[in-house]
């Protein structure tokens, strides 16, 4: 054999595979060491599947297998026992099972006896025979634990390769027969809920296995299904009648068992105030006499309605309505002069009522009247105007301007402290009076005088105060006519003795 000193010096020799080759032969070593370090599971018979958890009155089945492992076996005997109390004997099938050779089998009374055989040998995990089982109506876990004279039997040695029943695998079943506990944690049991709102129903519910779903039911009729915690079922009780109202709950858990909660009594009540406003007078307003306050008033959609409604003057009743629309006749001469606060308190007609006041609308009661104006006098005259002017009045809030009338009747209203009154007649005399107003419409004592306009002069005929040669023009455009502005002397027509009057004016 060449030494690796021979393999370096030959021109031939690659390490690089040398390596390759030294890893190949260690994954190798690896798996043959391995492979022997992990010997074969031990041989068994057991059940399947487990644990599982069924329903009362539930029938379910158990495979019984085997598992021999590398060794052959041709016979094996499977004796287990069973609860009687919490689950009945159905019955054995051999459907599918490998292990064709019939032996006695049986089932009842609290155990299973199983044997079966093979002309010929199996290896390996095999199906011996399933079981069919039914629970009762009680609750509890059912393990089923093999027995003596179980065994596996070798092909080979015709002896029992179990070594004990510390190698079988029993099962365990669990029945559930016990109902979830649920109760309702809101609302509170007696509680007053208010009309028109939505209201959230909680409940709460366990189970020793799991909750599979909740119902909310309300006056007895099935609102939602729950499949989730937190169980929560948002109630709108808009529309819904008022007075005595149900909530309960039932749980569910996958087993069909099934609870209902005890009943929760709540009352639906209205427990909102109506809504009122003041609609007249209106904030700022400057008020005198006797007024009418007028207001607005309603209650929630699903309420008792509007019973009534109050008037009051800073904090006073003063008067209250029934009916709508809602009014109120204010004697303001009963208030003292100044700012006054109005409100309205609006009443439903649940028990005890609910209460809705109004935003304030703040006003001005004045019912003192300004002093008359003083010094009315005239200022001025034509033959068409009056010129008037007075002195200035005054009042405890504010003069807010002068009326003006001329024979009783109103010819202006002015904030100023004078007034022409024009289109007057020639030569008239006239009857003026003059008071002062206020905000609240006070008036004052009228102030009196009578002033005449200018009368005037024969021959005048344009109105300019002067008869000139304009007068004696228009007097001549119109010479033999019956124009009444040249026509003097009213006789009828304009003529010798209208001239003459003219003349005899002239220049004047």
């Amino acid at each position: 054999m060449k030494t690796f000193r021979q393999l370096r010096s030959n021109p031939k020799f690659n390490p690089i595979m040398l390596v390759v080759f030294a890893l190949i032969a260690a994954i190798a070593g690896y798996f043959i060491i391995t492979s022997e370090a992990a010997p074969p599971p031990p041989p068994t018979i057991y059940l399947t599947p487990t644990p599982q958890t069924f329903a009362v009155n539930t029938t379910f089945s158990v495979q019984v297998r085997e598992n021999s492992s590398t060794t052959t076996v041709n016979a094996v005997q499977a004796n287990f026992s069973y609860p009687a109390n919490l689950v009945d004997f159905v019955s054995i099938s051999t459907t599918g099972t490998a292990f064709t050779t019939d032996a006695p089998s049986s089932g009842g009374a609290g155990s299973v006896s199983i044997a079966r055989g093979i002309i010929g040998t199996l290896t390996g995990d095999q199906l011996i025979a399933t079981v069919t089982f039914k629970t009762k109506t009680v609750g509890g876990t059912a393990n089923m634990v093999f027995t003596t004279g179980t065994a596996l039997v070798s092909s080979t040695t015709n002896q029992n390769i179990l070594g004990s029943l510390a190698a079988t695998g029993s099962g365990s079943y669990i029945i559930d027969a016990t109902a979830p506990t649920v109760s309702v944690s809101a609302p509170a049991n007696g509680a007053s809920i208010n009309a028109g709102t939505n209201v959230t129903v909680t409940a709460t519910a366990t189970d020793d296995t799991s909750v599979s779903s909740v119902e909310i039911l309300i006056d007895g009729v099935l609102r939602t299904t729950l499949t989730a915690s937190p169980y929560n079922y948002t109630w709108n009780t808009a529309g819904v009648a008022l007075g005595a109202h149900t909530i309960q709950a039932r749980a569910f858990d996958p087993y069909g068992n099934s609870a209902t909660s005890s009943t929760v009594n709540v009352t639906l009540a209205d427990q909102t105030a109506p809504s009122s406003s003041i609609t007249a007078p209106t904030s700022g307003s400057n008020l005198r006499a006797t007024v009418t306050v007028n207001a607005t008033a309603s209650d929630n959609v699903g309420g008792t309605g509007v019973n009534r409604v109050e008037f009051y003057v800073d904090s006073v009743l003063k008067g209250t309505d029934t009916t709508s629309p809602y009014s109120f006749a204010w004697d303001t001469t009963t208030a003292l002069n100044g700012s006054r606060s109005l409100t309205v308190r609006a009443y439903d007609n649940a028990t005890p009522a609910n209460v809705g006041t109004s935003t304030a609308v703040t006003v001005t009661v004045d019912n003192q009247v300004p002093t008359a104006p003083g010094n009315f006098r005239t200022t001025a005259s034509t033959l068409t105007s009056i010129s008037l002017a007075w002195n200035a009045s005054t009042d405890n809030i504010g003069v807010t301007g002068y009326r003006i009338q001329r024979g009783g009747v109103t010819v202006a209203t002015v904030t100023t402290l004078s007034y022409n009154d024009s289109g007057l007649a020639p030569g008239t005399s006239y009857n003026y009076t003059v008071a002062a107003l206020d905000a609240a419409g006070n008036i004052s004592t009228l102030s009196s005088l009578t002033a005449s306009t200018i009368a005037p002069k024969p021959g005048d005929l344009n109105g300019d105060n002067l008869v000139n040669i304009t007068d004696l023009s228009i007097l001549l455009a119109n010479w033999g006519t019956s124009n009444a502005v040249s026509d003097i002397n009213k006789d009828g027509t304009v003529n010798i003795f209208d001239l003459s009057i003219l003349l005899s004016n002239y220049g004047t």
